[in-house]
């Protein structure tokens, strides 16, 4: 049997995607591989960092593969989940809309409006919290997502 393919992706350095590989990593589950990309390649850093930090996970600043990148190297998906968030200026619905054609028409592509950590505002622990909340509902739509395929 093979494995199913998932991507998570959000827009910039794809802090939010990579937690949601991480998390999808942990669960262990022997029929999905999960990868994780952004729009841009840089080095993570900040509140996704120490949040899952914070939960125990060694988290990587090494920049991710770009969702350009992929396409270049032939990459396909069973599933393209977007965690960007919806009221924002993200570019995530421009994304979807071409997902089969960068990673085939198999890919069943769904869109989780999630906020980004540079949306945060407040003083350093306001945004701590926020922080916290993000990384939990991503990780609550993660196990959600595995639980069902």
């Amino acid at each position: 049997m093979d494995k199913v393919r998932v991507l998570f992706v959000c827009t910039f350095f794809g802090g939010r995607a990579r937690i949601a590989e991480l998390y999808a990593r942990k669960m262990g589950l022997e029929h999905i591989d999960v990868y994780s990309s952004g729009f841009e390649s840089g080095t993570l850093g900040g509140l996704p960092v120490q949040v899952m930090e914070e939960a125990g996970f060694e988290f990587s600043t090494a920049p991710l593969t770009t969702v350009f990148d992929r396409y270049a190297s032939n990459e396909t998906f069973d599933y393209v989940i977007t965690l960007c968030h919806e009221a924002s200026t993200e570019k995530c619905p421009v994304f979807r809309g071409s997902v089969d054609m960068i990673y085939g028409e198999q890919a069943q592509i769904l869109g989780w409006s999630v906020l980004d950590f540079l949306a945060l505002k407040g003083v350093p622990d306001e945004k701590l919290d926020g922080a916290r909340k993000i990384r939990d509902r991503i990780k609550a739509e993660v196990y959600e997502f595995l639980s069902q395929i």
